[in-house]
């Protein structure tokens, strides 16, 4: 059996109810249920919360509440013992679970092909513990981190020694995580030695490489904005994607 479960709190202070905000007439949460109602991988979708609105809009799609604990709300949870906590309710009640398909509440940059993308993934290499969508970004790589000192100046971010060129080609390729799918196996989250801060995720996990700046979560209006664009204009998104080499991902 394969669930997707996504997390949602209420209480967002970057926008208000943002995960039930309205993005194109539909509330935000939405987005992701439809994407796991549309992959042909998935048997059961589950929605984990803290807020009643949320929960309503999030059955209206077909999905079940999974309550979250007054211990795992709030603003400085630990998002991976939400996971934890989800991830264990479902099998307690499901002991056929397999694979777990995570999703934020708040993206519209997602949907149900690239969730069976990831789940091919573990399907088809046994060795694997997860799968997770990422993107490469030379022009945001670790190189090139600067911080605010104590006088308030930008220096090198880590090690101040470090020399390099300002040439992003030179660099070894980064990929960052894109707030978009994250798939694995339902033991992974009692092992917790996956990649750092990921370490629900198991030793070895998958890339599914997806083009910058694809999987955007909302944090801000200006990413409502980019949400919006992208619910509206699904044909150009498509070729897009076909016409960057992410086979229609």
């Amino acid at each position: 059996m394969n669930v997707a479960i996504v997390t949602a709190r209420a209480g967002s202070k970057s926008i208000i109810n943002k995960n039930i905000f309205n993005v194109c007439g539909r509330p935000l949460i939405q987005y992701p249920l439809s994407a796991a109602n549309d992959a042909q991988g998935i048997d059961k979708v589950f929605v984990s919360t803290d807020g009643e609105e949320i929960a309503r809009a999030s059955r209206d799609v077909g999905a079940e509440i999974i309550p979250r604990p007054e211990e795992l709300s709030g603003d400085t949870v630990n998002h991976g013992d939400v996971i934890k906590h989800a991830v264990e309710w479902v099998d307690e009640r499901h002991p056929d679970l397999q694979n777990v398909v995570l999703l934020l509440g708040n993206t519209v940059q997602i949907d149900g092909k690239t969730i069976d993308l990831c789940l091919q993934k573990l399907d088809s290499d046994p060795t694997l513990d997860s799968c997770m969508t990422v993107w490469q970004a030379q022009d945001d790589h670790p190189l090139r981190a600067l911080e605010i000192n104590d006088e308030g100046l930008l220096e090198t971010w880590g090690d101040k020694a470090r020399k390099v060129s300002t040439e992003r080609q030179s660099y070894a390729e980064a990929y960052y995580y894109d707030q978009g799918v994250w798939a694995f196996r339902k033991h992974t989250v009692q092992s917790a030695d996956g990649p750092s801060p990921w370490w629900w995720m198991g030793k070895r996990s998958a890339p599914v490489v997806r083009t910058w700046v694809t999987g955007r979560d909302v944090h801000t209006m200006f990413d409502i904005g980019i949400s919006e664009w992208w619910a509206k204009n699904p044909e150009l998104i498509a070729e897009y994607l076909k016409q960057s080499g992410n086979n229609g991902l």
